[in-house]
């Protein structure tokens, strides 16, 4: 089960979102995208989360998502007399895309963030 198909994917993006070669790889890279943000997938898939993955289809289109690891800077200096610009980052942060955001707010909104299922262990 995925969150979108192809034929979804055109329907609310246009038959022409991408090159029909092209279109396979997109809609699975975004399905990826989505399962591992939530955890699973749910049953039935939500409009939401239909409109969400093409907001990641989007985003991978755009060459933001997918395409490599930005870092936070955590501190900053310039100095202006020579034009020099000193950043540091915090390790192993990464930029997040306003396509992931936006999708991130639509699986929000539904209240699916990563749910999983816990059990627990009693010892004898």
């Amino acid at each position: 089960m995925s969150f979108i198909t192809i034929e979804q994917a055109e329907a609310i993006l246009g038959a022409d979102f991408a090159d029909d070669g092209d279109k396979a790889r997109l809609v699975k890279l975004a399905n990826t995208w989505m399962r591992n943000e939530i955890g699973f997938v749910p049953d039935p898939i939500d409009h939401l989360l239909q409109d969400a993955t093409c907001e990641i289809i989007k985003g991978i289109q755009a060459g933001v998502i997918y395409a490599g690891v930005a870092r936070q800077t955590t501190s900053e200096s310039v100095k202006a007399d020579t034009v020099q610009v000193t950043e540091t980052y915090s390790e192993g942060s990464v930029e997040v895309s306003e396509y992931e955001q936006i999708a991130k707010a639509y699986i929000a909104s539904l209240g699916l963030k990563n749910k999983s299922f816990t059990f627990e262990v009693f010892r004898r």
